[in-house]
């Protein structure tokens, strides 16, 4: 895999992710809550873009749901061949997932936005491309086996908050790069 920082998207690129105050994000595979009001915002956020995520993050989903997030098309990352339905395609590397996920922006979407949710190493592998964070800040310690790379807050600030009883919405924008 080709590093990150070569990554230079033609459309907005944004994480998407809940994540405890310990930087927990997952525990055997799964989220360690369940928040109704988070999977709600998760769907009206990425319904009708395209959503990058890892084969076990892609694997979770089919288990929850039986397909791939529907109304989205999902690029897999993933060296594993896998069989996927029309709304999902595999990606070897970075490269590949962003250019399946650009194609379907401009041509199943119609957006010029796409979305990166998860798991851990794919947050690690795209954070320095991301335009975006749009984080659910759970308001707890729970034991967890995953968690959310450390990911520099002075390089974004925080633009809209809506703070709920035990969880909060944030939406971060990356500053202006310094070159």
């Amino acid at each position: 895999m080709s590093d990150e920082r070569d990554l230079e998207p033609d459309c907005e690129l944004v994480g998407i992710v809940a994540v405890a105050d310990n930087d927990v994000i997952g525990k055997d595979g799964d989220m360690p809550w369940h928040i109704p009001a988070d999977l709600q915002h998760f769907k009206k956020t990425t319904i009708d873009h395209p959503v990058i995520m890892g084969r076990v993050t892609y694997e979770g989903i089919l288990e929850a749901l039986g397909e791939p997030l529907p109304g989205r098309t999902t690029i897999v990352l993933t060296s594993r061949d896998l069989e996927t339905p029309e709304n999902a395609v595999v990606a070897t590397d970075l490269e590949a997932a962003l250019e399946a996920a650009e194609r379907a922006a401009r041509e199943r979407h119609d957006t010029d936005r796409v979305f990166v949710a998860g798991g851990a190493t794919v947050y690690e592998q795209f954070l320095s491309a991301l335009d975006r964070l749009v984080v659910t800040e759970v308001h707890d310690d729970p034991d967890g086996d995953t968690r959310f790379p450390t990911w520099g807050r002075e390089s974004f600030r925080e633009v809209w908050r809506d703070e709920r009883d035990g969880f909060a919405f944030v939406e971060y924008a990356r500053r202006e790069r310094m070159d």
